[in-house]
C-alpha cells in the first residue's frame, strides 16, 4: 500500500505540474482578478472548524466518560496541536496524536479510542446525507429526486443507535471498551456533526468567491458539491487525505452544472488551492497551542492537552 500511495502522489503531483507548464494562461484567466480578501476571510474561519471538532469529543467524552469529562478549551488546545499529524503518511496520525495529548490530560484511553472512531464514522453519515440532500434540492443528485431523498434516509437509519450504535459497540467490545449509544447522546453527536460541515461549507464557500472564475456556480449545488467530493476524497484508499480525489470529483460536480465552465484540470488545479488555506491554518493553529502548551507548563499549570 505505501508504494502504490507513493505512485500515486508521483503522478499526481506530474499531472499537476504538467497542467500549470501547458495551460498556464489559461489558469491565469482563472485567477485573474482575484479577491484576496475572501482567501483571508476563509483561512480566518476556517480556525472555527478546529472548536467544532473539540465540541464534539467534548459531547463524545462527556457522553462515555461523565466522570472525566474534558473541558472544551483543553480539547480544542489538543487538537490545535494535533493537526501536523494530518500530513503523516497513514491518515491516523491526526486521531493518534490527539488521543495521546487527552490521554495525557487525564481521559481514558477507551471512550477516547470510541470518540476517533465515532467522529470518523458520524462525519462521512452526515457530509454524504447533507450533501446529496443539498443537490437534491436543486435537483443536481445524479440519481434524481427519489434517491437524493433515500440516500439520507438511509444513511441516517444506518448510522442509528439500533444498527449503527449496535455495530460500533460490537467493535469496541471487541478493545475491551464499553460503548452505549442512546439517541439522546447520537443526536447530539449528528447535531454537532452537521453544524462541523455547515460551517466547512462556509469556509470552503469564502474560498470560491475569491475567484471571479467561479461567480457561476451557485451556492448550494457548491456546498453539496464540497461535502459529497470530500467524502469521496475520505473513502479513497491510496489518496492521503484524499488529495486528488476530493478536487477532481468536486471540480466534475461543480462543472457538470455550468454552462462554459473551465475545464476539469483548470478548475482542479483552482480547487486545490484551498488545501493551502487549510495547511496554513493547521501551521498557525498548531504553533499557537504549542505556545498556549508550554507558557502553562512554565506556569506549572495541569496539562490540557
Amino acid at each position: 500500500m505505501r508504494w502504490l500511495r507513493i505512485t500515486y502522489l508521483s503522478g499526481l503531483a506530474a499531472a499537476a505540474v504538467w497542467v500549470v507548464a501547458t495551460r498556464g494562461p489559461e489558469l491565469a484567466d482563472l485567477i485573474r482578478g482575484a479577491r484576496p480578501a475572501y482567501a483571508g476571510a476563509s483561512l480566518l474561519a476556517g480556525f472555527g472548524l478546529i472548536g467544532l471538532s473539540a465540541w464534539f469529543w467534548a459531547v463524545g467524552l462527556r457522553m462515555l466518560e461523565p466522570a472525566r469529562a474534558q473541558p472544551w478549551g483543553g480539547l480544542a488546545a489538543a487538537t490545535a496541536r494535533a493537526l501536523p499529524g494530518r500530513y503523516v503518511p497513514g491518515g491516523v496520525a491526526f486521531a493518534v496524536a490527539r488521543v495521546a495529548l487527552l490521554r495525557r490530560a487525564g481521559a481514558g484511553i477507551g471512550p477516547l479510542t470510541a470518540v476517533a472512531g465515532l467522529e470518523m464514522a458520524l462525519s462521512l453519515t452526515v457530509a454524504l446525507a447533507c450533501g446529496t440532500a443539498l443537490l437534491g434540492s436543486v435537483g443536481a443528485f445524479p440519481g434524481g429526486p427519489v434517491w437524493a431523498v433515500a440516500v439520507p434516509v438511509v444513511l441516517g437509519a444506518g448510522s442509528s443507535p439500533p444498527l449503527g450504535g449496535r455495530f460500533m459497540a460490537w467493535l469496541a467490545a471487541r478493545r475491551g471498551v464499553c460503548l452505549a449509544m442512546a439517541w439522546g447522546g447520537y443526536l447530539r453527536l449528528i447535531g454537532v456533526s452537521a453544524c462541523f460541515w455547515g460551517w466547512s461549507a462556509v469556509v470552503f464557500l469564502l474560498y470560491l468567491r475569491a475567484f471571479p472564475a467561479a461567480d457561476g456556480f451557485g451556492t448550494v449545488r457548491s456546498a453539496g458539491s464540497f461535502m459529497l467530493s470530500w467524502a469521496a476524497g475520505f473513502l479513497s484508499v491510496v489518496a492521503p487525505q484524499g488529495i486528488g480525489v476530493t478536487e477532481v470529483s468536486l471540480a466534475a460536480l461543480l462543472r457538470a452544472g455550468a454552462e462554459g465552465a473551465q475545464s476539469l484540470a483548470d478548475l482542479a488545479v483552482i480547487l486545490g488551492g484551498y488545501r493551502v488555506v487549510l495547511a496554513g491554518r493547521d501551521l498557525l493553529a498548531a504553533a499557537a497551542g504549542e505556545l498556549i502548551a508550554t507558557g502553562r507548563a512554565r506556569r506549572g499549570s495541569p496539562p490540557t492537552g
